[in-house]
């Protein structure tokens, strides 16, 4: 049985990858921070009680942390997922030091401790599409130049160049640059939840309206979260690490998010219920990101728009409206529902 170490579980990748890997027979060691939810009730509702997943703290800002996980004598791990970080983009601007050093060193120290206890360990090291910062007029791939626009995107970028220097030592470390992903596990935070929640909220009749920033007019290249962690899984399955771009190729404005989701419900103009807040704007706003995974399609048989946008804002509208309505609701299985 294969054993692998998943940086931050409790996130929407970490949760997602974790059931993949289950479901593929793997032992999963998911680590935690002190602020998350009770991991008995993580354990319980998310994975089933499962007896093949462990959960261990760590702060991977620690280098002892981190280290500590690959001195203990009960694992060792084929694969290794890097995960966490400050994943909030307009949160990176009002603390840019915390985010550099939370989104650039613990990929140091992983490398640093694979490099050292257990050489044959294949990393991932979640990267993002926030790298392009948006100026590319063609859809972006491997070749194009990273133009931050974000203490997120900067501390990313520095992530990146670490890599590149342990794989210079022989240590195995394949690069993700997932586009915008999603399923029912995003937090409640981004735009994407703000919007199907908030609708089924005020389906409902819970809530009148939901609070989003001042800018709409944003594109972003969206897929389904499980399809992009089935294709980090797979970057670890090849003979060699590289860098990969995970997207559909299409991109979609905020505006169409919420039209989607208001129609679902049947609620009329979304412009009724959406009200404009200035303190949800970003210095430096990314206008468009839409990215091309020829490379993916060719290498990892990545399938592009594998679920159709509509779809997927519906599945997560009708998950949410489900959920607030305490009904027993399942996570959709988007393997059967959209087979290749």
């Amino acid at each position: 049985m294969k054993t692998a170490l998943i940086f931050g579980i409790n996130g929407m990748d970490g949760k997602t990858l974790a059931l993949l890997l289950l479901g593929k027979g793997y032992r999963v060691v998911g680590t935690y921070r002190r602020t998350t939810i009770n991991i008995n009730e993580l354990h319980n509702q998310v994975f089933d009680c499962s007896e093949n997943i462990f959960f261990e703290y760590c702060d991977i800002t620690d280098e002892k942390s981190v280290e500590k996980l690959f001195l203990d004598e009960n694992y060792s791990f084929e694969e290794i997922y890097l995960l966490a970080a400050q994943s909030h983009v307009g949160d990176s601007f009002n603390s840019p030091v915390s985010t550099f050093i939370t989104n650039s060193l613990p990929i140091h120290y992983v490398c640093n401790c694979v490099k050292k206890y257990q050489p044959n360990s294949k990393i991932y090291l979640a990267l993002t599409s926030e790298l392009f910062g948006g100026q590319h007029e063609n859809p972006c791939n491997e070749k194009d130049i990273f133009q931050c626009r974000s203490p997120y995107s900067i501390g990313k970028e520095a992530a990146w160049r670490w890599a590149e220097y342990y794989r210079q030592q022989g240590v195995f470390v394949s690069c993700g640059i997932l586009f915008n992903h999603s399923n029912v596990f995003r937090g409640d935070s981004f735009f994407i939840s703000k919007v199907t929640k908030g609708a089924a909220e005020i389906a409902l009749g819970s809530r009148k309206n939901i609070v989003l920033g001042p800018y709409l007019d944003f594109t972003r290249d969206e897929h389904w979260s499980d399809f992009g962690c089935d294709a980090m899984w797979n970057m670890l399955q090849q003979p060699n690490p590289d860098d990969f771009v995970i997207a559909n190729g299409k991109d979609h404005r905020g505006t169409e998010y919420l039209e989607i989701a208001f129609d679902y419900f049947n609620l009329g103009d979304w412009k009724k219920y959406v009200v404009q807040d200035q303190k949800f704007s970003r210095p430096n706003e990314v206008q468009r990101l839409v990215g091309d995974s020829s490379k993916a399609q060719k290498i990892l048989n990545w399938v592009p728009n594998r679920i159709p946008f509509e779809d997927h804002i519906s599945l997560m509208c009708q998950y949410h409206y489900l959920k607030l309505k305490s009904e027993n609701v399942k996570i959709p299985n988007v393997f059967d529902l959209y087979p290749v």
